[in-house]
């Protein structure tokens, strides 16, 4: 990294991930580090993620006000 915080990409990785100049990459931090990745990756990441979920946020969301509903109901 320069001393003014830019980060040079290696040109091997540039040509394997199709980054041409103006792309614009986006910074994800996580428990385990860092990840620089476009939109489009970002997007396909966060999909596979739910995607691979055992119930659906609906369905969770939906329990979740029912619950809460039923505590007011008793309050």
């Amino acid at each position: 990294m320069g001393d003014r915080g830019r980060v040079v990409i290696p040109q091997a990785i540039r040509q394997a991930q199709n980054l041409r100049p103006g792309d614009r990459l986006i910074v994800v931090e996580d428990d385990s580090g860092m990840a620089v990745m476009t939109r489009a990756q970002l997007a396909a990441k966060v999909h596979a993620n739910l995607r691979h979920r055992e119930t659906s946020l609906v369905d969770e969301l939906i329990a979740d006000r029912r619950a809460q509903a039923q505590r007011d109901r008793e309050a």
